[in-house]
């Protein structure tokens, strides 16, 4: 079958963007090109097709009947080609051209060095960015961010995505080492303040729903949004907090400084897993997870468990 000349990828490319960042302007910032060059490209493709793609009447675009049916195969089509030129590329050992992963503050201080140690040579340029993971979940569906290591994902009702787990990261309650009141959360909230993560992070919301289903109100005094300012903070005898036992594990200073228990009650944890596209980096992700899982439970914990021994049976098999 011959295809007209306007049918090529980076038509595709352009359609995607354009459909997934819902208008031309966010498309055109995506790939560096004039907002004129989009639609051009998009009129091109529209007349090599023989159809409209967009419905130009709605604010935002909306896809028409034939867009929609582009859209699910061009998609398809994307990862199909993603895959083929990475696997390509690792057939001649030539590395992938480039890779952003997105981790959370605690997964960069504790993976970044194993991660680029393990595949490093497995892509040409790597850029690692932390940062609070609502914002990277977005930068992932804007196709600005290639990757996540998260223990925050919202990104579960997404068609196209994989997740690989790595393990279930149990929170626990952290005090002034000199604290001697009981731990349960509603006595410790009578004479400390609750140091609270910051709402804007997946970790601050999953914390926050825990407190509503213990019917806990806490009065919102403190308020932070990286982790040592959350621990150095209980350490210096100003509050107590809820944290994770990988947040700690990233930590070790602060350990003796503070008094570390389980919650006695509603306990819960957040599901860290490695997010990738499907079938966009060959096995990269999955190789990513199996790395994570091993440097975090050989290596990251083990001191923690060390100081407190019974954290180790928080930890699932």
């Amino acid at each position: 079958m011959h295809l007209p000349p306007e049918f090529d990828f980076h038509a595709l490319q352009v359609f995607v963007l354009t459909v997934e960042l819902g208008g031309m302007t966010a498309s055109a910032q995506q790939m560096h090109i004039t907002q004129s060059a989009v639609s051009q490209t998009i009129g091109r493709l529209e007349h090599g097709i023989g159809a409209s793609l967009f419905d130009r009447s709605l604010r935002p675009l909306g896809l028409t009947p034939a867009g929609r049916a582009l859209y699910e195969r061009a998609t398809k089509l994307l990862a199909t080609a993603s895959t083929m030129v990475d696997e390509v590329r690792e057939g001649a050992r030539q590395p992938i051209d480039k890779i952003t992963v997105g981790m959370s503050e605690t997964c960069a201080i504790l993976l970044t060095a194993p991660l680029l140690g393990r595949h490093g040579m497995r892509v040409s340029r790597w850029r690692v960015r932390s940062g609070i993971s609502l914002n990277q979940q977005q930068d992932f569906l804007a196709r600005r961010c290639d990757m996540l290591i998260t223990g925050s994902s919202v990104l579960e009702k997404h068609e196209g995505i994989e997740h690989f787990d790595i393990f279930d990261d149990p929170f626990v309650m952290v005090f002034p080492a000199d604290y001697t009141g009981s731990p349960d959360p509603a006595a410790a909230a009578e004479r400390l303040p609750f140091v609270r993560y910051s709402l804007d992070t997946g970790m601050g919301q999953r914390i926050e729903s825990q407190l509503t289903r213990m019917k806990l109100r806490l009065p919102n005094v403190m308020e932070v949004d990286i982790v040592h300012q959350q621990l150095n903070t209980v350490a210096l005898g100003i509050g107590w907090s809820i944290t994770s036992l990988l947040c700690l594990a990233a930590m070790p200073g602060l350990i003796p400084l503070l008094r570390i228990e389980p919650l006695p009650r509603a306990r819960f944890s957040r599901p860290l897993q490695v997010v990738s596209r499907l079938g966009e980096l060959g096995d990269l992700a999955e190789r990513t997870a199996q790395l994570a899982a091993e440097v975090l439970r050989e290596q990251s914990l083990p001191p923690l468990f060390r100081a407190i021994p019974w954290a180790e049976d928080l930890i699932g098999s």
